[in-house]
C-alpha cells in the first residue's frame, strides 16, 4: 500500500469516528444531570488544596487551558455543596536551574510556608526520579500526566504516591509497529535521544518490531544528541529502501522541539541529496513521538505522522474542547484534566468518610504507615477513589462531578469516568494507568496537524486495540528441526563452568548477584569449586548501601512485608576467583584455554575432549558490538568474534565435548549469532541482535534491581528441572522473560533440541 492510500484510509477511518463521536458528544455534557442538587447553604466548608505545578513554560501554554477547564468544572460542580475542595495552583518553571531546590522545599517546607499538598508534573521523564525521590519520605502524591520512560515507571511501581497518567513508551512503540506492520511496512529505523525519554524507546523498538515482523537494521537504530549532524544515516536510510524496493518507517524519539526541528532540517537535506524533490514518493515514512506533537514541528516542512496520548474517542472531551477554544486539544490535555479531577475528588472522598480522615479501608487492608506521617495521605484517599468500580457511573463532566462530589458527601464511592477512558489503574497500587488512548495525527510541513485514527491497547468505544502490552503470552517464532549431529562424542567425564560479571557498581547489583546465584545453581548440581572460575568484583556485600551487609539477594521476600532469610544469601560460601578489575580483556581467553600466564592465573579451566563446559555471562550490551566489558560504558566490548574465536581454538585443541553459552546481556543476540557453525556449541540468549534485555525484580529497600528477566527464568527452570530437553528450556525461557527474545544459535551444529538435555551442564 503505498503512502497516500494509506493516508486516505485513515482519513476515511477517521471521519466515521467523527461522525460517531459527534451523535453522542452533544448528550455527553448532560447525561449525568441529577434534579435532587441540595439547596444552597449560606456557608460552605472548603478545603483548599496547594497544587504544585511543575512544567517548562512552553508546555504550561499547551496545557493552560485544559487546566482552566478542570478548575472551572471542578468549581462549577460542587456550587451550594456543604463542603467543597478548592485547588490553589501554583507554577514552577521545570527548566529553572534551581528546580531541585524548588522540589526540596515543596516536600519538605520551612515552618510557616504553606505545604503543598501535590505536584503535578513534572513533564519530562529525565526530571520524575528527582522529583519522586523528593517527595518520597512525605508521600507528596506527584501526577506525571506525560511521564512515559518504561524504566521510570517499572522502577516506580509500588510507590502509592507515584501517579502514571500515561501508559509507558512500550505501549507507544506498539502502536507504531502495528501501524507499519498493517500498511506493510517492512523495514524499521530509530533516532531517538541519549536520555530517559529516549532510552525508553530504545529498550521497546527492536522488541516489538521483532513481534510485528518488521525489519530492523542494527545500523539504523542510532543515538542523537543536540547538535549532531545525522544527514547522511537519513541518506544511507533513503538510499537503502531505494535499493531495496520496499518502505522503511523512521521514528524520530528526542526530548524538544529544537531537537525535532534540526533532525527534520537534516532528513530533508538528505532528500535534497538524493534528488527526491516530492515527499510522497519516497518509500520512507518519518513519524514522531508525543513530544514532537507541537506547532514547531508541523511547520519544519517534512510530512509526518504522529502518535498522542489523549481522550478516549467517545468521552466528548476533544469535541467539547475544540468547541470551547476552536481549535484540537494538545497531546496530553485530557490526562491533565483527569490528574486534577482525582486530585479534587480524593479530597473530597477524605472529607465524606463516615469514619474520618485517617481511616481507610484499601483493598480490605487498613492502611497504615510506620514512618510519620501515619495514616493515610491524599495519595491514599485518591487510589481509594479509582480502585473502587462499584459504584453509580459518572463523567468528567460538569453534571457528572456534581454526583460524584454528591456522592463521596454521602460516604459512597462513584464509579468514575474521566476524559481519558474509564480511569483504569493498575491492581497492585492503583496509580498507573492501564489503558491510553492515542490520536495518530498527521502533518504536510505546512502548518497543519489532521488527526486520523485513535489506538488503544484495549479498543473500547470504537477504536483500534493493539495487543496487551505487559501482560501477553510471548509468541515463540523460533521453529527447530529435529537434527542428528553424530561427531563421534566421548563419553563425559567432567564438567566446567565460567561465571562472569563485568559490573563494578551499585547500581548493577542485578549482573553480580545473578552471576552469584548462578554459581549457587552449580554447586547445588555438583561442580566443586575447582571447576568453577566465578568471576566478579564482589563489592556488594559490604558496600555502604548496603542495608544486609555481607549478603546479597537475587529474589525479594516471598511474603508481602516479609524479611530476607540467611538461605537467600547468594553470596553464602561463595568462592570468588577474581575481581573483575583485576583482569585484562585477554585474561578470559587465557582462562578458557586453560593458560594460569606463568602462575598469574592459578584457577582456569582444565577442559578435555570429555569435558563439557557450561558459560555464563550477565552484564551489559553494546548496540551492535557485544559484550560491555564495564559497566556498559561500551568503551571496551568483548564482541562476539572474540567470544568465537576463543571457542574455535579451544575446538581444535579438542578442549571440550559439548558447550553451552548462557548470555544476559542487551544486544546478546550478537554473541549468538557469531558462534553459529561451531561444532556442539549451544549460545542461548537473553535478546536477539537488535534489543535490550530486561531487568527484574525491583528491590525498593535496597533501591536497586536484584535480577534480569532471563537470568532469573533461567535459573528456576534448571532447578525444577534440570534434565529439561532444550527445546523445552527454549520455550520456558521465552514464555517466561518479559520484554525480550530469548534466542537459541547454532542447534543445527549441536545436536538435536529435543532429545539433548540441559543434564549435560547440570547433572545431578
Amino acid at each position: 500500500m503505498n503512502k497516500r492510500n494509506m493516508t486516505r484510509q485513515l482519513i476515511c477511518l477517521s471521519f466515521i469516528v467523527c461522525q460517531l463521536l459527534l451523535s453522542v458528544v452533544l448528550t455527553a455534557c448532560s447525561s449525568d444531570n441529577d434534579s435532587s442538587t441540595p439547596a444552597p447553604v449560606e456557608t460552605a466548608i472548603v478545603e483548599t488544596l496547594n497544587v504544585d505545578v511543575i512544567m517548562p513554560v512552553e508546555v504550561r501554554s499547551m496545557w493552560q487551558s485544559a487546566i482552566d477547564l478542570a478548575i472551572a468544572n471542578i468549581e462549577a460542580a460542587q456550587k451550594n455543596l456543604p463542603k467543597q475542595v478548592k485547588l490553589n495552583l501554583r507554577y514552577h518553571d521545570e527548566s529553572a536551574s534551581d528546580l531541585e531546590q524548588t522540589v526540596y522545599s515543596l516536600c519538605y517546607p520551612k515552618e510557616g510556608d504553606d505545604t503543598c499538598h501535590l505536584i503535578l508534573g513534572p513533564y519530562r521523564s529525565s526530571m520524575a526520579e528527582m522529583v519522586l525521590a523528593n517527595a518520597a519520605q512525605r508521600r507528596v502524591p506527584v501526577m506525571m500526566p506525560d511521564v512515559t520512560s518504561d524504566e521510570v515507571q517499572r522502577i516506580m511501581d509500588g510507590k502509592p504516591y507515584a501517579w502514571f497518567m500515561t501508559e509507558s513508551d512500550v505501549t507507544a512503540c506498539e502502536a507504531f509497529m502495528n501501524l507499519g506492520s498493517s500498511n506493510s511496512i517492512r523495514n524499521a529505523a530509530l533516532i531517538y535521544s541519549n536520555d530517559r525519554y529516549g532510552n525508553s524507546f530504545r529498550n521497546w523498538f527492536g522488541y516489538m518490531a521483532t513481534e510485528f515482523g518488521v525489519n530492523v537494521d542494527p545500523y539504523f537504530l542510532r543515538s542523537y544528541k543536540s547538535g549532531q549532524d545525522m544527514t547522511d544515516i537519513f541518506e544511507q536510510i533513503e538510499k537503502a529502501a531505494a535499493d531495496k524496493g520496499e518502505s522503511c518507517m523512521v521514528l524520530i524519539a528526542v526530548s524538544s522541539d529544537n531537537d525535532y526541528k534540526q533532525l527534520i532540517k537534516q532528513a530533508i537535506a538528505a532528500r535534497d541529496r538524493m534528488g527526491i524533490l516530492d515527499s510522497w514518493s519516497s518509500l520512507v515514512t518519518y513519524f514522531v513521538s508525543d513530544v514532537g506533537d507541537s506547532p514547531a514541528v508541523y511547520s519544519a516542512g517534512l510530512p509526518l505522522y504522529g502518535l498522542s496520548p489523549a481522550a478516549a474517542t467517545m468521552s466528548g472531551f476533544d469535541t467539547y474542547y475544540y468547541s470551547l477554544y476552536k481549535e484540537n486539544a494538545p497531546n496530553g490535555a485530557a490526562q491533565v484534566y483527569d490528574a486534577l479531577m482525582i486530585a479534587a475528588l480524593g479530597a473530597a472522598k477524605r472529607a465524606g468518610n463516615p469514619s474520618g480522615p485517617d481511616q481507610l479501608i484499601l483493598d480490605g487492608e487498613k492502611v497504615e504507615y510506620r514512618d510519620e506521617p501515619y495514616g493515610p495521605n491524599l495519595s491514599d484517599w485518591m487510589r481509594a477513589l479509582v480502585a473502587d468500580k462499584s459504584g453509580t457511573v459518572t463523567t468528567w463532566t460538569v453534571d457528572g462531578l456534581n454526583k460524584a462530589f454528591r456522592l463521596l458527601s454521602q460516604g459512597q464511592n462513584p464509579n468514575l469516568t474521566g476524559a481519558t477512558g474509564k480511569l483504569l489503574f493498575d491492581s497492585k497500587m492503583h496509580n498507573t494507568i492501564l489503558q491510553t488512548t492515542y490520536w495518530l495525527w498527521m502533518t504536510s510541513g505546512e502548518g497543519e496537524r489532521l488527526p486520523l485514527i485513535t489506538f488503544s491497547t484495549h479498543g473500547d468505544d470504537g477504536q483500534v486495540a493493539t495487543l496487551p502490552t505487559w501482560e501477553w503470552q510471548k509468541r515463540n517464532r523460533q521453529d527447530f528441526e529435529d537434527v542428528h549431529v553424530d561427531h563421534d562424542l566421548p563419553y563425559v567425564k567432567d564438567h566446567w563452568a565460567l561465571v562472569v560479571s563485568p559490573s563494578t557498581t551499585w547500581a548493577n547489583y542485578r549482573h553480580q548477584a545473578d552471576v552469584l546465584a548462578v554459581y549457587q545453581t552449580l554447586r547445588q548440581h555438583g561442580y566443586d569449586d575447582d571447576h568453577i572460575v566465578l568471576i566478579c568484583e564482589d563489592n556488594l556485600a559490604n558496600a555502604p548501601e548496603n542495608k544486609y551487609p555481607g549478603k546479597v539477594y537475587v529474589d525479594n521476600p516471598t511474603t508481602s512485608g516479609g524479611s530476607f532469610s540467611d538461605d537467600d544469601n547468594v553470596r553464602k560460601n561463595a568462592v570468588v576467583d577474581y575481581h573483575f578489575t583485576d583482569l585484562q580483556m585477554d585474561d578470559i581467553r587465557k582462562i578458557i584455554l586453560g593458560d594460569t600466564d606463568g602462575g598469574r592465573l592459578p584457577q582456569v579451566l582444565r577442559t578435555t575432549a570429555e569435558s563439557n563446559l557450561f558459560i555464563f555471562w550477565s552484564g551489559h550490551g553494546a548496540d551492535g558490538r557485544g559484550m560491555c566489558w564495564s559497566d556498559g560504558s561500551g568503551s571496551e566490548v568483548f564482541t562476539g568474534e572474540r567470544m568465537r574465536d576463543i571457542l574455535k581454538e579451544l575446538n581444535d585443541r579438542d578442549g571440550y565435548r559439548r558447550c553451552m553459552l548462557a548470555i544476559e546481556t542487551c544486544f546478546s543476540g550478537l554473541i549468538g549469532e557469531a558462534i553459529v557453525g561451531l561444532p556442539d556449541v549451544v549460545a542461548i540468549t537473553a535478546a536477539n541482535t537488535v534489543e535490550p534485555s530486561k531487568a527484574d525484580v525491583h528491590n525498593r529497600e535496597l533501591g536497586v534491581f536484584l535480577s534480569n528477566a532471563f537470568s532469573r527464568a533461567f535459573r528456576i527452570s534448571i532447578n525444577n528441572d534440570p534434565e529439561i530437553t532444550l527445546r523445552d528450556l527454549f520455550y520456558n525461557l521465552a514464555r517466561t522473560t518479559t520484554g525480550s527474545h530469548v534466542t537459541l544459535y547454532n542447534d543445527v551444529n549441536y545436536g538435536s533440541v529435543y532429545s539433548l538435555n540441559a543434564g549435560d551442564y547440570f547433572p545431578e
